[in-house]
């Protein structure tokens, strides 16, 4: 059955020579040790780390690029709300001076057609940009999950790796002592 297997796996991985033996003392050399004998360190453990790895730095670059947008966002959002500020000030200066002096009435209507024909552009584009931002944010927000759980997954597969090789160990010591 399983045991079987697992007892010819570790017959097979514990097989060492008298210089490996040797170094067993040194926690750190029949770590290395241990690594050498057991394929799925070199193999399958290693691949599955480099995926991990490849995964969460290409989730941090989203993130931090992300991240930029949302600043670019942010930035040209409150330029909108300038803007807007800025032309209904204009138009109430113009409306002030109107009615003291008749003869700027002109400026006074030409600024208010203007916001009338800029306020829906502006809020569009601000309601754009606001849409924009939220979503980034619940893309980044998603991001901080990923990473989390990739360095979840990370934790666990060294977990396991430290487990068969305090399993190893205990073989080699059973089957040298």
């Amino acid at each position: 059955g399983a045991a079987g297997a697992s007892q010819a796996w570790l017959s097979a991985t514990t097989a060492l020579t008298q210089e490996e033996l040797a170094g067993l003392g040194d926690p750190a050399r029949a770590y290395r040790t241990f690594l050498e004998h057991d394929p799925r360190a070199a193999d399958i453990w290693q691949s599955e780390l480099e995926e991990i790895q490849v995964e969460k730095r290409d989730r941090m670059e989203e993130a931090r690029r992300l991240g930029e947008e949302l600043e670019h966002t942010k930035e040209a959002t409150q330029k909108v709300q300038t803007a807007l500020a800025a032309l209904k000030q204009k138009l109430q200066e113009a409306e002030a001076e109107a009615a003291v002096n008749p003869e700027s009435c002109h400026r006074a209507a030409t600024l208010r057609d203007l916001l009338a024909q800029e306020e829906p552009k502006l809020v569009h584009m601000f309601d754009e940009k606001r849409q924009r931002y939220e979503l980034d944010f619940a893309r980044l927000k998603e991001l901080k999950r990923e990473i989390s759980h990739l360095d979840h997954g990370r934790k666990k597969l060294e977990a396991t790796v430290q487990s068969e090789f305090a399993i190893w160990r205990q073989a080699v010591s059973d089957r040298y002592h």
